[in-house]
């Protein structure tokens, strides 16, 4: 009998050199993986500005080349397009779907551009620990 593969949550942390957005979990599944962040608008733009994602990111495991390509975003706009914000007190919440990373424990990174500016939403070292993962029922 083959052992069936459960979703997984964890409250995540990583390295961006900024607050924003912030990455608040992750959910390892057997389709998809998906990382889950909060974004609150900027005070340096009258309206906040506007946040957008490329299609192009990719999650890459610590000392792997392997790229796991961005399937869905949910919640923000893929580039060219942008999500505008209203005022400097909104604030979104987005999913990014990438596909599925392995269930094991890993050190991945989430790439939008290679050789970024801090505009773009670079993530690294964002570590997995199976012990700490929470099964997501349903």
């Amino acid at each position: 009998m083959s052992k069936q593969i459960k979703d997984l949550l964890f409250h995540a942390s990583a390295s961006s050199g900024k607050d924003n957005p912030t990455l608040l979990r992750v959910v390892l599944g057997e389709q998809t993986t998906r990382l889950d962040f909060g974004y609150v608008a900027s005070n340096y733009y009258i309206k906040g500005g506007w946040i957008t994602i490329s299609p192009d990111t990719f999650l890459q495991i610590k000392g792997d080349i392997q790229r796991y390509q961005l399937k869905e975003a949910i919640g923000i706009s893929q580039a060219p397009v942008k999500l505008k914000f209203k005022s400097t007190k909104d604030y979104q919440f987005f999913s990014l779907h990438f596909e599925p990373l392995p269930q094991k424990d890993l050190v991945f990174d989430m790439i939008e551009k290679l050789n970024g500016t801090p505009n773009d939403f670079n993530y690294f070292g964002i570590e997995i620990r199976l012990k700490d993962g929470v099964e997501v029922l349903g």
